[in-house]
């Protein structure tokens, strides 16, 4: 994370350049800095809070990244933080950041993985095996099918004399008139275009 310090309690300082350009598109398109320190700080207490249900991180954000001023009470910081936190564009940003932190934990997910496939007693062990070849070389356990639909203009169906009597069959079953189901469906052809389809 950025290190966007306050100043002086109330205000926050200006971003440094090498901030801003780590920044992703959520992050720039808040209205300020001080809703950019309040991301940081809410996702750094959220990973670092110890007290049950992230208990206080929201209300901790407000206060540290500048809301509010010396005599303001715990609970105005925390219905700020509660309001921030119903912002589209700061949701977008703790999304945004919160898949940096998520990326930066791969090397810690790796090593787990492997102690799992290191461990052959471990419940799980077939499962990591399997995870790990599906990531590392999936060639060996993917195929690839190439279907192709052709499908032309009219599709010509002969309505012979057993078609016709399998259509009165169903259509009896069905509790329908026979004759009618054999008339919406059919139309004419006649054996020349037999011929040619």
């Amino acid at each position: 994370m950025t290190d966007i310090a306050t100043s002086e309690p109330g205000r926050a300082r200006p971003a440094p350049q090498e901030a801003v350009a780590e920044w992703g598109p959520a992050m720039l398109a808040l209205a300020n800095n001080r809703h950019r320190l309040f991301v940081e700080i809410y996702l750094h207490l959220t990973f670092s809070n110890a007290n049950r249900n992230n208990f206080g991180a929201q209300a901790q954000a407000a206060r540290r990244a500048g809301f509010g001023g010396p005599r303001t009470p715990a609970t105005t910081y925390a219905q700020l933080g509660w309001k921030l936190l119903r912002d589209e564009r700061i949701i977008a940003a703790v999304a945004e950041e919160s898949r940096k932190f998520l990326r930066a934990g791969a090397p810690e997910a790796v090593k787990a993985v492997l102690a799992g496939i290191r461990n052959p007693n471990h419940k799980d062990h077939a499962r990591f095996v399997s995870m790990l070849l599906d990531r590392s070389d999936p060639v060996l356990t993917m195929s690839e099918h190439k279907v192709t639909v052709e499908r032309s203009e009219q599709t010509i169906v002969i309505a012979t004399e057993e078609v016709l009597n399998r259509i009165r069959l169903l259509a009896m079953r069905a509790g329908l008139d026979p004759v009618k189901q054999i008339e919406l469906a059919a139309t004419e052809v006649k054996d020349d275009e037999q011929r040619t389809a």
